[in-house]
């Protein structure tokens, strides 16, 4: 264990039981959590939905292990994980029309940032809307480093694909097998 490694987690105990709600970045899978995170995090549930409970899994089981791949974020407060998002880098084809209405001169796919996962817990009291535009705010801090135009998500299956394009302005992605669906990361005037 580093000497670090202490004040990290009493930084972390310090946010997840404040009462105000906070982000904190899940460490890679061989730093040991608080146990008291580790039981925020199993007893995360969004919900009954096929999609929120692949969610939820997902958190519990596969979120610290994956740290390499997706960089996962909890929105914790009073000793709970309220929500959660994990971000990773992606591309995504668009249609000829998006790339020249969007992003004129690209031929090939546009660099991308992917919601891997994104939940809310069922009885929190927060709207999904805070923990997307979180996601957003990270993407275009990420944006700064790295090339990355657009937001993209998979959508777990039809309800959800719908719910991304209608309470979130996503659009489908290109290619006729592809459920990507993306919004630019570009600020509206």
């Amino acid at each position: 264990m580093s000497s670090a490694e202490p004040d990290l987690n009493e930084q972390r105990l310090r946010l997840l039981n404040g009462a105000e709600r906070s982000w904190l970045t899940l460490p890679a899978s061989g730093e040991e959590l608080p146990p008291e995170l580790t039981v925020a995090m199993n007893t995360f549930d969004a919900g009954e939905r096929e999609a929120a409970q692949a969610a939820t899994e997902w958190l519990k089981h596969d979120a610290g292990r994956l740290y390499d791949i997706a960089r996962t974020r909890l929105l914790v407060a009073d000793g709970r994980v309220l929500g959660f998002y994990a971000l990773a880098s992606a591309q995504v084809k668009l249609s000829g029309t998006d790339r020249q209405q969007s992003f004129a001169g690209v031929e090939h796919s546009i660099p991308a940032a992917l919601i891997a996962w994104i939940a809310k817990a069922q009885d929190a009291a927060i709207e999904g809307r805070e923990i997307l535009l979180h996601a957003v705010a990270t993407a275009r801090r990420a944006a700064e480093h790295q090339a990355t135009a657009v937001l993209v998500v998979d959508p777990f299956d039809d309800d959800t694909s719908q719910m991304w394009q209608e309470r979130f302005g996503f659009r489908a992605s290109a290619g006729r097998h592809s459920k990507r669906l993306w919004v630019s990361l570009a600020l509206e005037d």
